[in-house]
This record gives structure tokens, sequence and C-alpha cells, in this order.
């Protein structure tokens, strides 16, 4: 584990939500809960990438039905965080590695158990090249996280295990650069924070600037429609 490791992350969301964060009238974030999500619940960053955070945010407002963010972007963001974080689970590192390791098949035992089916790691579609849909890594950080944050409880009798408060990962993820070549377009390092208290501040990426209020309403409003556009429409006569 890293020990009070500081890093400068981005996340990709609606403006509206980007200036509710710096000016201080959002706290913090919700974290997110798909049973998909790639690491596990929590807040999602990237790592020291903005353009990559805003090719995200621009991805969610393109496709609002596919729903990739709990809150509608009317109008794509950045919005930058000074994370401070003592207790990691990171998986570029072989004791990320090792932990993830002996979890998985604790996990399955345990599905097996009660006769619960295995989560899958799949592809969004058919025509899709990333594995998107990471259910079992998931069921995996989820499993890691329930046994430890049981451990801290006042009744445990043994001395408990470390709380991670974050994890981080590399994904390759997009069409190859050069033929076998190890790099892709959408490479990126992603973090879920899990520990809200661990952002030490907000701050506007370089070169933005807060909206005024008409151009914040305006912004509201654009977010507004496009959260009418992710819900399911009703049939005729129902």
């Amino acid at each position: 584990m890293i020990e009070g490791r500081l890093l400068v992350a981005y996340h990709g969301c609606d403006i509206t939500t980007r200036d509710d964060l710096v000016t201080g009238k959002l706290a913090d974030l919700d974290h997110s809960k798909n049973p998909y999500d790639w690491l596990g619940p929590g807040v999602y960053f990237f790592e020291g990438d903005a353009e990559r955070a805003l090719m995200f945010a621009k991805a969610s407002h393109e496709n609002p039905v596919k729903m990739y963010t709990a809150r509608a972007i009317g109008t794509p963001a950045v919005v930058g965080a000074i994370l401070r974080v003592q207790r990691w689970l990171d998986m570029t590192t072989q004791e990320g590695i090792n932990e993830f390791t002996l979890a998985y098949p604790a996990l399955l035992a345990g599905l097996a158990k009660t006769g619960s089916p295995v989560p899958k790691n799949a592809a969004a579609s058919e025509d899709d090249i990333d594995v998107i849909l990471r259910k079992l890594d998931n069921a995996v950080f989820t499993f890691i996280h329930d046994i430890r944050d049981n451990a801290n409880s006042p009744a445990s009798p043994v001395p408990p295990p470390p709380f991670f408060q974050a994890v981080r990962g590399a994904f390759y993820q997009g069409a190859e650069i050069a033929p076998k070549s190890g790099f892709r377009v959408g490479t990126h390092v992603q973090i879920a924070l899990r520990d809200n208290s661990c952002v030490e501040g907000w701050f506007l990426p370089r070169g933005e600037q807060l909206l005024k209020e008409a151009e914040y309403l305006e912004a509201v409003e654009r977010r507004e429609q496009i959260a009418m556009s992710r819900k399911p429409k009703k049939r005729a006569g129902k």
C-alpha cells in the first residue's frame, strides 16, 4: 500500500456539478454503485488525465440512455481534485494483485455455498472490443471491502485490517495504436474513491472559468432536458 500519497485526479461531469463542487455548493459526489463498475463502489476519477475525463463526460452526454453517469450531463466538463489517500488497494502493484488473487476463490466458495450464480465480465455488445461490464471484478472488490468493513466492527475479536480508502487500476481500452504494441487509444488509470474525506479540494482545470449566473441557469436547463431523455417513455394508454 502507498502511504500518504498526494495526487491530482479529474472527474468528468456536467458543468453545473463542476461549478457546484469548486464553489462549495456541493460538498461531495455520490458513490457509483453499479454492479458492473470496474473498481467496485466509489467516486470515479481519471488519474492525472483531464482530457480522458472530458472524453468520458462527452460520451455520457452523447449517449444519455446508456446511463454512464448517475447525474445527467447537459454540458460536458471536468473538475479537478487533489486527493490525499493513506490506504490504497492498488491493482498496479503486486500487493494489490495478491489481495485480489486471494479474494477471488473465497468469493466463489461463498457463492457456491448459497447457490448464487457467479457474475461475469463481458462486453456491452457483440461489436464492442472492450470488456466494459465488469460484474465479476466488481463482486471481488465489493467482497474485499465487505470483509474488511466487518472486521473493523467493534464486535470483531481480531485486530482489524486496514480500510481501503480507494482502489486504483490501469485499463487498456480501445483500438490498438500499433499492431501488438500494447498501447491503446483509450488506456487510462482510474480511481474509485471510497472515502470522501480524502478530497483535499476541488479546482477548475487550467484555462477554465466559473459560469456566470445566467450561463449557470442555462446549463441547468440543458442538464434537465438531458435528464428527461434518460427516463423510459411510457406506452400509449398507460
